[in-house]
């Protein structure tokens, strides 16, 4: 028997516990996804008063970006008119049709931007509406 002035250790182990900590942690980072949405670095957007959060719609996305140069980008690389046009009407005779998206750079070229809005038209895809630009957000 003990005697009544020896007293017990009650000590956490901490070699368990941080073991435990660090298998959480590598689980947690395995188990969740990253979604990776189209982003061009190099594109400035207007500020928007309403529209959807990006994502918002489903379906297969279609997602052009004009820039300042007035240069396209779909799927983040630099594309061609040329090329770009046979892809959407390729995309536009598919079965599943894209919802098409236009992200302009604030200051890209009018022109251009209404290009793509005309060749998704011809190539009949659907506009998103994620983008509702408001002048006054300015």
């Amino acid at each position: 028997m003990k005697a009544l002035n020896e007293e017990e250790d009650y000590t956490v182990p901490m070699t368990p516990m941080i073991d435990i900590v660090f298998q959480l942690l590598i689980f947690f980072l395995l188990a969740s996804t990253v979604a990776d949405e189209e982003r061009d670095i190099e594109i400035v957007l207007s500020r928007g008063a309403h529209g959807q959060e990006q994502g918002a719609q489903a379906g297969r996305r279609l997602v052009i970006a004009v820039r300042q140069d007035g240069t396209y980008t779909l799927d983040g690389s630099v594309i061609e008119y040329q090329e770009l046009r046979h892809r959407v009407v390729e995309a536009g005779r598919s079965n599943e049709k894209p919802v098409g998206t236009v992200r302009p750079d604030e200051n890209a070229p009018h022109g251009k931007v209404a290009k793509i809005y005309q060749l998704f038209n011809e190539a009949n895809i659907r506009i998103s509406e994620d983008f509702i630009f408001d002048p006054s957000s300015k």
